[in-house]
């Protein structure tokens, strides 16, 4: 009998796409488990997607690393954004979404048993990847009672020996933004420790209360050793199209269009075209964005604040907040498990969203994928679960 690999046995299961796929069999369900979007994609993208369509350039294996218009893209939104230079040619690596770029990163940068630094809890997804690099995850909290921010005073400790530290911000699934303090704490870590420092900025602009996100290659002496993962599926409401790239010194980025060139491949190029118009076209969309997002969550954690045993952080950043479940005794699982059956909402519970011990008291919310009315629909809905479940 053939059996699956160590790799595949140590992973675990992706708790978001079970309550996805429980939800697509209840018609109707609020759908606050799944990170997409309400809003549409930007015109300009939606248009020039489909006139690439049958175009013979964008029906094509080449360029493997993204075509150049693309990577042209992507680094002037760097040098104007944040003012970091990056080459398109060899600095700039066009992905299959966010997730491909980094598996590449560290399969090109863990060797087995290697020490890869996390927030605990994470994005399930940078987990699990670790383990598909044959890495060991090493985990730093972020303490609840302190907004889900870094504990700075034992950063070091746990960062020692670490190859790679493998963070982001806004952090999933807390919406934590790093502080100047924080980001600064984990420069040193990685300098102390000679690591890479692989960064996902995935979600770097959606930001709330006026803060902005702190790119570590921005700190003295951090750009020589920091690859950035991003994407369009976040800030432009682009998940489908499914293109990422990574970016970052020439000598750390080589070998990633390698790996990338066995593994992902290329993205496809209708998908390039909407993309490369997404960035250069107009960038306020993204402020309306981010305005009617930070609405969403005011309407939701207010709501979800009011309802007796629920602890609520609310999120600085991103597309979700989480609730601690602990008063009600259960496990998130069966607490998401039974809301959607009763109450035809959907929402995620997040075991193993950070060290496989996290999540079974935390319950998360999406606030972006579906509009206002919806939301406070929701939150009578869950309010009238727990008072008939758990009202003391």
């Amino acid at each position: 009998m053939l059996h699956p690999s160590d790799r595949s046995n140590s992973l675990v299961h992706m708790t978001m796409a079970d309550m996805a796929d429980l939800a697509d069999q209840k018609p109707g369900a609020i759908r606050l488990e799944n990170a997409d979007a309400y809003l549409s994609a930007p015109e300009a993208a939606i248009q020039a997607t489909k006139e690439a369509v049958g175009v013979d350039r964008y029906n094509s294996y080449l360029p493997l690393q993204g075509l150049a218009e693309l990577r042209r893209a992507i680094a002037a939104r760097y040098e104007a954004d944040l003012g970091l230079h990056y080459d398109p040619d060899g600095e700039v690596l066009v992905t299959s979404g966010a997730g491909e770029a980094m598996l590449d990163v560290l399969l090109c940068y863990v060797n087995p048993g290697d020490k890869v630094l996390l927030t605990n809890p994470t994005y399930n997804g940078m987990a699990q990847r670790v383990r598909l690099a044959d890495g060991v995850q090493v985990f730093t909290d972020l303490v609840e009672d302190q907004g889900w921010h870094l504990d700075i005073s034992s950063l070091p400790a746990q960062a020692r020996g670490c190859k790679v530290l493998f963070v982001m911000s806004p952090a999933m699934p807390t919406g934590t933004v790093f502080s100047l303090a924080e980001t600064q704490a984990l420069a040193d870590a990685a300098q102390e420790n000679d690591a890479l420092l692989l960064f996902n900025g995935s979600l770097d602009k959606i930001v709330y209360d006026g803060r902005q996100v702190i790119h570590p290659a921005t700190l003295p002496g951090m750009r020589e050793r920091t690859i950035i993962v991003g994407s369009v599926s976040k800030s432009y409401n682009m998940m489908g199209w499914r293109i990422g790239w990574a970016v970052g010194p020439r000598e750390l980025l080589k070998p990633v269009h390698d790996v990338h060139i066995f593994n992902g491949i290329m993205p496809n190029g209708f998908a390039e075209a909407g993309a490369t118009a997404a960035l250069t076209g107009p960038q306020d969309v993204i402020a309306a964005t981010v305005a009617r997002y930070e609405r969403n969550r005011d309407v939701l954690v207010a709501g979800l604040s009011g309802i007796p045993g629920l602890r609520i952080v609310s999120p600085e950043g991103g597309y979700y907040c989480l609730a601690n479940i602990s008063a009600f005794g259960g496990t998130s699982t069966d607490f998401c498990r039974q809301l959607l059956a009763e109450e035809g909402v959907a929402t995620t519970p997040m075991v193993a969203w950070g060290s496989d011990t996290f999540g079974h008291q935390h319950v998360r919310f999406i606030f972006t994928n579906e509009p206002e009315d919806r939301l406070r629909e929701a939150v009578q809905r869950i309010a009238r679960f727990v008072e008939r479940h758990f009202a003391a």
